[in-house]
Protein backbone atom coordinates (compact mmCIF):
# COMPACT_ATOMS: atom_id res chain seq x y z
CA UNK A 1 0.00 0.00 0.00
CA UNK A 2 1.54 3.58 -1.08
CA UNK A 3 2.12 6.17 1.40
CA UNK A 4 3.20 10.16 2.15
CA UNK A 5 6.55 10.77 3.45
CA UNK A 6 6.82 12.92 6.35
CA UNK A 7 10.08 13.84 5.61
CA UNK A 8 8.85 16.15 2.43
CA UNK A 9 5.57 17.03 0.08
CA UNK A 10 7.22 16.88 -3.02
CA UNK A 11 9.90 15.35 -5.38
CA UNK A 12 10.89 18.01 -7.67
CA UNK A 13 14.33 16.04 -9.09
CA UNK A 14 17.36 14.52 -8.94
CA UNK A 15 21.28 15.76 -8.46
CA UNK A 16 24.62 15.11 -6.82
CA UNK A 17 26.13 17.03 -3.82
CA UNK A 18 28.60 16.74 -1.55
CA UNK A 19 27.77 15.15 2.33
CA UNK A 20 28.56 18.32 4.65
CA UNK A 21 28.47 16.41 7.64
CA UNK A 22 31.66 13.94 6.70
CA UNK A 23 33.25 16.93 5.03
CA UNK A 24 34.11 14.71 2.08
CA UNK A 25 34.24 17.07 -0.65
CA UNK A 26 35.81 14.06 -3.15
CA UNK A 27 33.07 12.14 -3.50
CA UNK A 28 29.52 13.23 -4.49
CA UNK A 29 26.97 11.57 -2.92
CA UNK A 30 23.02 10.78 -4.98
CA UNK A 31 20.89 13.86 -3.90
CA UNK A 32 17.17 14.45 -4.21
CA UNK A 33 15.41 17.94 -4.46
CA UNK A 34 12.19 17.79 -2.57
CA UNK A 35 10.01 20.30 -0.87
CA UNK A 36 8.61 21.22 2.41
CA UNK A 37 6.24 23.26 3.88
CA UNK A 38 6.70 25.52 0.82
CA UNK A 39 10.65 25.47 1.14
CA UNK A 40 13.02 23.90 -0.78
CA UNK A 41 15.52 21.23 0.37
CA UNK A 42 18.98 18.96 -1.00
CA UNK A 43 18.15 15.76 0.74
CA UNK A 44 21.35 14.05 0.61
CA UNK A 45 22.37 10.16 0.91
CA UNK A 46 25.43 9.34 2.09
CA UNK A 47 26.80 5.89 2.66
CA UNK A 48 28.78 6.64 6.19
CA UNK A 49 26.29 9.49 6.99
CA UNK A 50 23.04 8.82 6.32
CA UNK A 51 20.27 11.05 5.25
CA UNK A 52 20.49 14.93 5.40
CA UNK A 53 18.57 17.81 4.36
CA UNK A 54 19.51 21.72 3.46
CA UNK A 55 17.68 24.24 2.37
CA UNK A 56 18.41 25.68 -0.52
CA UNK A 57 15.30 28.03 -0.81
CA UNK A 58 12.63 29.32 1.56
CA UNK A 59 9.97 30.00 -1.70
CA UNK A 60 8.86 26.97 -3.78
CA UNK A 61 7.14 30.06 -5.99
CA UNK A 62 10.24 31.73 -6.27
CA UNK A 63 12.32 28.15 -7.35
CA UNK A 64 9.71 26.95 -9.86
CA UNK A 65 10.15 30.88 -11.05
CA UNK A 66 13.51 30.67 -11.56
CA UNK A 67 13.49 27.22 -13.27
CA UNK A 68 11.39 29.26 -15.72
CA UNK A 69 13.97 31.84 -16.64
CA UNK A 70 16.56 29.53 -17.67
CA UNK A 71 17.63 30.13 -21.18
CA UNK A 72 19.97 28.88 -23.93
CA UNK A 73 23.41 28.80 -22.64
CA UNK A 74 26.12 31.23 -23.87
CA UNK A 75 29.31 28.49 -23.81
CA UNK A 76 32.93 29.10 -23.37
CA UNK A 77 34.89 29.58 -26.47
CA UNK A 78 37.54 27.61 -25.85
CA UNK A 79 37.59 24.62 -23.11
CA UNK A 80 41.18 24.15 -21.28
CA UNK A 81 40.36 20.22 -19.57
CA UNK A 82 38.71 16.94 -20.80
CA UNK A 83 35.93 15.28 -19.44
CA UNK A 84 37.87 13.03 -17.72
CA UNK A 85 35.87 12.15 -13.85
CA UNK A 86 32.88 14.71 -14.73
CA UNK A 87 31.82 17.49 -12.76
CA UNK A 88 32.85 19.12 -10.36
CA UNK A 89 36.44 17.63 -10.91
CA UNK A 90 37.59 18.33 -14.23
CA UNK A 91 37.12 22.60 -13.64
CA UNK A 92 39.07 24.36 -15.66
CA UNK A 93 36.78 24.66 -18.00
CA UNK A 94 35.42 21.37 -19.35
CA UNK A 95 33.06 20.60 -22.09
CA UNK A 96 30.74 20.36 -19.49
CA UNK A 97 30.06 23.80 -18.77
CA UNK A 98 27.19 25.38 -19.42
CA UNK A 99 27.95 28.97 -18.75
CA UNK A 100 30.78 31.62 -20.00
CA UNK A 101 32.70 33.79 -17.69
CA UNK A 102 30.19 37.11 -17.07
CA UNK A 103 31.92 38.01 -14.30
CA UNK A 104 36.31 37.16 -14.43
CA UNK A 105 37.91 37.50 -11.28
CA UNK A 106 41.64 38.39 -11.20
CA UNK A 107 43.04 37.28 -7.73
CA UNK A 108 46.23 39.56 -7.72
CA UNK A 109 47.81 38.85 -4.21
CA UNK A 110 47.12 37.26 -1.13
CA UNK A 111 48.38 39.80 0.94
CA UNK A 112 45.79 41.80 2.93
CA UNK A 113 45.73 44.91 5.29
CA UNK A 114 42.76 43.06 7.56
CA UNK A 115 42.36 39.63 8.68
CA UNK A 116 38.09 39.17 8.80
CA UNK A 117 36.34 36.31 10.20
CA UNK A 118 35.01 36.02 6.96
CA UNK A 119 37.45 35.41 3.67
CA UNK A 120 36.91 33.27 1.37
CA UNK A 121 40.70 33.27 0.30
CA UNK A 122 42.04 32.90 4.44
CA UNK A 123 43.88 36.32 3.44
CA UNK A 124 45.59 38.10 6.14
CA UNK A 125 48.77 40.58 6.87
CA UNK A 126 52.64 39.05 5.84
CA UNK A 127 50.38 36.87 3.48
CA UNK A 128 52.36 37.81 0.27
CA UNK A 129 51.89 36.28 -3.20
CA UNK A 130 51.80 39.02 -5.22
CA UNK A 131 50.82 38.21 -8.86
CA UNK A 132 53.72 39.51 -11.37
CA UNK A 133 52.83 41.26 -14.53
CA UNK A 134 53.72 38.57 -16.13
CA UNK A 135 51.19 36.57 -14.38
CA UNK A 136 48.53 39.04 -15.37
CA UNK A 137 48.89 38.90 -18.54
CA UNK A 138 49.36 35.18 -18.92
CA UNK A 139 45.48 35.06 -16.88
CA UNK A 140 44.58 37.28 -19.48
CA UNK A 141 45.79 35.56 -22.44
CA UNK A 142 43.91 32.51 -20.73
CA UNK A 143 40.90 34.52 -20.57
CA UNK A 144 40.63 35.45 -24.24
CA UNK A 145 40.41 32.22 -25.34
CA UNK A 146 37.75 31.22 -23.25
CA UNK A 147 35.73 34.41 -23.64
CA UNK A 148 37.33 36.90 -26.32
CA UNK A 149 35.20 39.57 -25.31
CA UNK A 150 34.62 39.97 -21.74
CA UNK A 151 31.88 41.53 -19.98
CA UNK A 152 33.44 42.03 -16.68
CA UNK A 153 36.93 41.70 -14.93
CA UNK A 154 36.92 42.33 -11.42
CA UNK A 155 40.18 42.52 -9.58
CA UNK A 156 40.43 41.17 -6.42
CA UNK A 157 42.83 39.47 -3.46
CA UNK A 158 43.37 39.59 -0.48
CA UNK A 159 43.30 43.50 -0.99
CA UNK A 160 44.48 44.16 -4.66
CA UNK A 161 45.25 47.77 -3.77
CA UNK A 162 48.43 47.08 -1.69
CA UNK A 163 49.94 45.11 -4.72
CA UNK A 164 52.90 47.28 -5.88
CA UNK A 165 51.60 47.35 -8.88
CA UNK A 166 48.34 48.09 -8.77
CA UNK A 167 48.00 50.96 -10.83
CA UNK A 168 49.91 49.29 -13.80
CA UNK A 169 47.74 46.06 -13.70
CA UNK A 170 44.44 48.00 -13.80
CA UNK A 171 45.79 50.02 -16.87
CA UNK A 172 46.59 46.86 -18.51
CA UNK A 173 43.58 45.47 -18.15
CA UNK A 174 41.29 48.69 -18.66
CA UNK A 175 43.12 48.03 -21.99
CA UNK A 176 41.98 44.89 -23.07
CA UNK A 177 38.74 44.09 -24.91
CA UNK A 178 36.76 43.76 -21.65
CA UNK A 179 33.46 46.11 -21.21
CA UNK A 180 33.75 46.79 -17.54
CA UNK A 181 36.50 46.76 -14.98
CA UNK A 182 35.73 46.60 -11.04
CA UNK A 183 38.20 46.83 -8.52
CA UNK A 184 37.34 44.75 -5.31
CA UNK A 185 38.35 46.49 -1.66
CA UNK A 186 37.47 47.06 1.88
CA UNK A 187 38.04 50.85 1.17
CA UNK A 188 41.30 51.49 3.49
CA UNK A 189 43.50 52.66 0.91
CA UNK A 190 41.20 55.08 -0.63
CA UNK A 191 40.90 57.12 2.15
CA UNK A 192 44.27 57.35 3.31
CA UNK A 193 45.49 58.03 -0.15
CA UNK A 194 43.46 61.01 -2.45
CA UNK A 195 46.54 60.31 -5.32
CA UNK A 196 45.48 56.85 -5.32
CA UNK A 197 41.91 57.78 -5.87
CA UNK A 198 42.51 60.64 -8.30
CA UNK A 199 44.41 57.70 -10.27
CA UNK A 200 41.49 55.47 -10.45
CA UNK A 201 39.26 58.20 -11.37
CA UNK A 202 41.89 58.89 -14.81
CA UNK A 203 41.02 55.40 -15.32
CA UNK A 204 37.94 56.89 -17.10
CA UNK A 205 34.41 54.99 -17.66
CA UNK A 206 33.94 51.76 -17.76
CA UNK A 207 35.57 51.23 -14.69
CA UNK A 208 34.17 50.56 -10.98
CA UNK A 209 34.90 49.98 -7.49
CA UNK A 210 33.33 47.36 -5.55
CA UNK A 211 33.46 48.50 -1.94
CA UNK A 212 33.08 46.25 0.78
CA UNK A 213 29.85 47.26 3.23
CA UNK A 214 28.33 44.81 5.02
CA UNK A 215 26.86 46.75 7.92
CA UNK A 216 26.22 50.24 9.21
CA UNK A 217 26.58 48.73 12.78
CA UNK A 218 30.16 48.52 14.60
CA UNK A 219 29.08 45.42 16.74
CA UNK A 220 28.22 44.02 13.66
CA UNK A 221 31.21 44.82 11.63
CA UNK A 222 33.77 43.54 13.96
CA UNK A 223 32.04 40.47 14.09
CA UNK A 224 32.38 39.77 10.63
CA UNK A 225 35.44 41.88 9.54
CA UNK A 226 37.36 41.88 13.30
CA UNK A 227 37.73 45.76 13.06
CA UNK A 228 34.70 48.40 13.11
CA UNK A 229 34.91 49.58 9.78
CA UNK A 230 32.05 51.77 9.77
CA UNK A 231 34.00 55.00 9.60
CA UNK A 232 36.64 53.91 7.11
CA UNK A 233 33.53 52.85 4.86
CA UNK A 234 31.75 56.21 5.12
CA UNK A 235 35.50 58.20 4.64
CA UNK A 236 35.77 56.19 1.41
CA UNK A 237 31.99 56.36 0.25
CA UNK A 238 32.79 60.28 0.82
CA UNK A 239 36.03 60.26 -1.44
CA UNK A 240 34.33 57.90 -4.50
CA UNK A 241 31.57 60.53 -4.24
CA UNK A 242 34.14 63.51 -4.65
CA UNK A 243 36.03 61.76 -7.18
CA UNK A 244 32.38 60.65 -8.55
CA UNK A 245 34.18 57.06 -9.24
CA UNK A 246 30.89 54.97 -9.85
CA UNK A 247 30.59 52.53 -6.70
CA UNK A 248 28.99 49.16 -5.91
CA UNK A 249 28.31 48.47 -2.38
CA UNK A 250 28.77 44.86 -1.63
CA UNK A 251 27.33 42.87 1.29
CA UNK A 252 28.18 39.63 2.86
CA UNK A 253 24.97 38.36 4.64
CA UNK A 254 25.05 36.35 7.93
CA UNK A 255 21.40 35.15 9.46
CA UNK A 256 20.08 37.12 12.48
CA UNK A 257 23.34 39.44 12.56
CA UNK A 258 22.98 42.04 9.69
CA UNK A 259 20.15 40.51 7.32
CA UNK A 260 18.08 42.72 9.66
CA UNK A 261 20.06 45.81 8.00
CA UNK A 262 18.87 45.01 4.27
CA UNK A 263 16.73 47.55 4.09
CA UNK A 264 18.81 50.44 5.77
CA UNK A 265 21.57 49.82 3.85
CA UNK A 266 19.77 49.93 0.63
CA UNK A 267 17.90 53.35 1.82
CA UNK A 268 21.47 54.67 3.03
CA UNK A 269 23.15 53.99 -0.45
CA UNK A 270 20.34 56.03 -2.28
CA UNK A 271 22.34 59.16 -0.37
CA UNK A 272 25.08 58.60 -3.03
CA UNK A 273 25.36 59.67 -6.27
CA UNK A 274 27.90 58.01 -7.53
CA UNK A 275 26.44 54.41 -6.11
CA UNK A 276 25.05 52.65 -8.21
CA UNK A 277 23.65 49.58 -6.50
CA UNK A 278 24.42 46.90 -3.60
CA UNK A 279 25.24 43.65 -4.55
CA UNK A 280 24.19 41.13 -0.76
CA UNK A 281 25.66 37.80 -0.94
CA UNK A 282 24.87 34.98 1.41
CA UNK A 283 27.51 33.69 3.16
CA UNK A 284 29.70 30.82 2.11
CA UNK A 285 31.51 28.37 3.38
CA UNK A 286 34.77 28.86 2.47
CA UNK A 287 38.55 29.74 3.36
CA UNK A 288 38.16 31.69 7.34
CA UNK A 289 34.22 30.82 6.83
CA UNK A 290 31.79 28.58 9.31
CA UNK A 291 28.58 29.30 7.71
CA UNK A 292 26.16 27.24 9.27
CA UNK A 293 22.91 26.78 11.50
CA UNK A 294 21.99 29.62 12.34
CA UNK A 295 24.24 31.77 10.06
CA UNK A 296 23.16 30.24 6.53
CA UNK A 297 20.96 32.64 4.38
CA UNK A 298 19.52 31.99 1.15
CA UNK A 299 18.93 33.76 -1.74
CA UNK A 300 15.27 33.81 -1.65
CA UNK A 301 15.49 35.06 1.93
CA UNK A 302 17.26 38.07 0.88
CA UNK A 303 14.50 38.55 -1.61
CA UNK A 304 11.91 38.60 0.38
CA UNK A 305 13.48 41.24 2.80
CA UNK A 306 13.91 43.16 -0.04
CA UNK A 307 10.74 43.04 -1.41
CA UNK A 308 8.75 43.26 1.73
CA UNK A 309 10.34 46.92 2.37
CA UNK A 310 7.89 49.83 1.57
CA UNK A 311 11.04 52.32 1.57
CA UNK A 312 12.60 50.55 -1.42
CA UNK A 313 10.39 50.54 -4.94
CA UNK A 314 11.38 47.14 -6.12
CA UNK A 315 8.35 44.61 -5.57
CA UNK A 316 8.32 41.09 -6.08
CA UNK A 317 7.63 41.27 -9.72
CA UNK A 318 11.02 43.78 -9.60
CA UNK A 319 13.22 41.55 -8.45
CA UNK A 320 13.75 38.24 -10.93
CA UNK A 321 15.64 35.62 -11.59
CA UNK A 322 19.31 36.20 -13.76
CA UNK A 323 18.45 34.10 -16.55
CA UNK A 324 22.22 33.20 -16.94
CA UNK A 325 22.46 31.32 -13.49
CA UNK A 326 18.75 32.05 -12.14
CA UNK A 327 18.85 29.56 -8.78
CA UNK A 328 21.92 31.53 -7.67
CA UNK A 329 21.64 35.19 -9.17
CA UNK A 330 18.58 37.49 -8.47
CA UNK A 331 18.47 41.12 -10.17
CA UNK A 332 16.51 44.46 -9.58
CA UNK A 333 17.07 47.07 -12.19
CA UNK A 334 15.92 50.38 -12.50
CA UNK A 335 16.49 54.11 -13.25
CA UNK A 336 17.93 56.94 -11.25
CA UNK A 337 17.74 60.47 -10.87
CA UNK A 338 19.12 62.44 -7.98
CA UNK A 339 16.53 64.90 -6.45
CA UNK A 340 17.32 66.99 -3.27
CA UNK A 341 20.26 64.53 -2.37
CA UNK A 342 18.45 61.86 -2.45
CA UNK A 343 18.45 58.72 -5.64
CA UNK A 344 14.78 58.04 -6.97
CA UNK A 345 14.62 55.10 -8.35
CA UNK A 346 12.06 53.75 -11.08
CA UNK A 347 12.30 50.04 -11.34
CA UNK A 348 12.41 48.74 -14.93
CA UNK A 349 13.20 44.72 -14.68
CA UNK A 350 9.39 43.87 -13.69
CA UNK A 351 7.88 45.38 -16.96
CA UNK A 352 10.11 43.94 -19.06
CA UNK A 353 8.68 40.77 -20.63
CA UNK A 354 10.62 37.65 -19.67
CA UNK A 355 11.04 36.72 -23.51
CA UNK A 356 13.30 39.74 -23.96
CA UNK A 357 15.70 38.85 -20.58
CA UNK A 358 15.78 35.06 -21.46
CA UNK A 359 16.92 35.95 -24.94
CA UNK A 360 19.21 38.52 -24.38
CA UNK A 361 23.22 37.02 -24.72
CA UNK A 362 24.85 36.25 -21.64
CA UNK A 363 25.74 39.29 -19.38
CA UNK A 364 25.33 39.97 -15.53
CA UNK A 365 25.89 43.72 -16.24
CA UNK A 366 23.55 44.35 -19.34
CA UNK A 367 22.54 47.72 -17.54
CA UNK A 368 25.23 49.15 -19.86
CA UNK A 369 24.32 47.85 -23.18
CA UNK A 370 22.58 50.79 -24.70
CA UNK A 371 21.04 48.61 -27.35
CA UNK A 372 19.58 46.28 -25.02
CA UNK A 373 18.49 49.24 -23.06
CA UNK A 374 16.71 50.52 -26.22
CA UNK A 375 14.97 47.35 -26.82
CA UNK A 376 13.69 46.96 -23.74
CA UNK A 377 11.98 50.48 -23.82
CA UNK A 378 10.68 49.97 -27.12
CA UNK A 379 9.47 46.85 -27.24
CA UNK A 380 7.80 47.32 -23.75
CA UNK A 381 6.19 50.44 -25.21
CA UNK A 382 5.21 48.85 -28.28
CA UNK A 383 3.63 45.96 -26.20
CA UNK A 384 1.61 48.31 -23.67
CA UNK A 385 0.68 50.84 -26.42
CA UNK A 386 -1.03 48.09 -29.11
CA UNK A 387 -3.57 49.58 -29.99
CA UNK A 388 -3.54 53.46 -28.78
CA UNK A 389 -2.48 55.97 -31.17
CA UNK A 390 -0.16 57.73 -28.82
CA UNK A 391 3.10 59.19 -29.00
CA UNK A 392 6.47 57.78 -27.49
CA UNK A 393 7.29 60.49 -24.72
CA UNK A 394 3.37 59.04 -23.62
CA UNK A 395 3.97 55.52 -23.86
CA UNK A 396 6.89 56.86 -21.05
CA UNK A 397 4.58 58.34 -19.02
CA UNK A 398 1.98 55.05 -19.17
CA UNK A 399 4.65 52.62 -18.81
CA UNK A 400 5.75 53.92 -15.40
CA UNK A 401 3.86 57.32 -14.17
CA UNK A 402 6.78 58.83 -13.09
CA UNK A 403 8.88 57.41 -15.68
CA UNK A 404 11.54 60.71 -15.56
CA UNK A 405 12.01 62.03 -18.73
CA UNK A 406 16.21 61.86 -18.80
CA UNK A 407 15.49 58.17 -19.53
CA UNK A 408 15.50 57.66 -23.04
CA UNK A 409 17.73 55.74 -25.40
CA UNK A 410 19.92 59.36 -26.30
CA UNK A 411 21.05 59.88 -22.93
CA UNK A 412 20.50 56.90 -21.09
CA UNK A 413 23.95 56.59 -19.14
CA UNK A 414 25.04 54.21 -16.70
CA UNK A 415 25.23 56.77 -13.98
CA UNK A 416 21.31 56.52 -14.21
CA UNK A 417 21.21 53.00 -13.27
CA UNK A 418 20.53 51.57 -9.87
CA UNK A 419 20.38 47.77 -9.26
CA UNK A 420 20.20 45.11 -6.54
CA UNK A 421 21.83 42.04 -7.16
CA UNK A 422 21.67 39.08 -4.55
CA UNK A 423 24.26 36.56 -5.67
CA UNK A 424 24.67 33.57 -3.88
CA UNK A 425 27.28 30.65 -4.17
CA UNK A 426 27.79 26.94 -3.85
CA UNK A 427 29.46 25.38 -0.67
CA UNK A 428 29.93 21.72 0.40
CA UNK A 429 25.87 22.47 2.14
CA UNK A 430 24.10 23.95 -1.04
CA UNK A 431 26.38 22.49 -3.74
CA UNK A 432 24.29 21.10 -6.98
CA UNK A 433 26.14 19.42 -9.76
CA UNK A 434 23.91 20.31 -12.43
CA UNK A 435 23.24 23.90 -11.17
CA UNK A 436 27.20 24.94 -10.56
CA UNK A 437 27.37 24.03 -14.51
CA UNK A 438 25.81 27.19 -14.78
CA UNK A 439 28.50 29.09 -12.39
CA UNK A 440 29.28 32.47 -14.36
CA UNK A 441 31.77 33.81 -11.73
CA UNK A 442 35.37 32.34 -12.62
CA UNK A 443 38.88 33.06 -11.09
CA UNK A 444 41.39 33.29 -14.04
CA UNK A 445 44.45 31.39 -13.32
CA UNK A 446 47.15 31.89 -15.30
CA UNK A 447 46.63 28.34 -17.63
CA UNK A 448 43.04 27.01 -16.12
CA UNK A 449 39.40 29.11 -14.96
CA UNK A 450 37.73 27.87 -12.49
CA UNK A 451 33.67 28.90 -11.13
CA UNK A 452 34.47 30.53 -8.02
CA UNK A 453 32.52 27.91 -6.08
CA UNK A 454 34.34 25.16 -6.96
CA UNK A 455 38.14 27.08 -6.74
CA UNK A 456 37.10 27.71 -3.08
CA UNK A 457 36.04 23.86 -1.80
CA UNK A 458 39.30 22.40 -1.73
CA UNK A 459 38.15 20.17 -4.51
CA UNK A 460 41.09 18.28 -5.87
CA UNK A 461 41.21 18.79 -9.65
CA UNK A 462 41.27 15.79 -12.17
CA UNK A 463 43.60 18.38 -14.51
Amino acid sequence: MAYYSKDYDLYLGSTQSFCHLCGNVHKLVDTQIVSKDNEVFLRKFCPKCGESMIKISSDLDYYRKCESYIKAPDLPEFYNTKVVRGCPFDCGVCPQHQNHPCLALFNITDECNMKCNICYFSSEPNKGNHRSMEDIKLMLSNLLKVESQPDLIQVTGGEPSIHPQIMEILRYLKKSPVRHLMLNTNGIRIVENEKFVKELKSLGGGFEVYLQFDSLNSDTLRNIRARDMKQIRLKALAMLEKYAISTTLVCVVKKNLNDKEIPDIIEFSRNYRCVRGVVFQPVQSAGRVEAKDDYRITLSEIRSIIVADEKNPFTCEDMIPLPCDPHKIGVGYGAKKMIDGKAQIYPVTGKIPKEIVTNHAGTIAFEQDRAFIKTIIETVSLDTAMGENILKDKIKQKLFCCWPSFLAPSDMGYENVFRIVIMEFSDIYNFDSTNIKRECNFMIEPHKIIPFSTYNMGIKFSQ
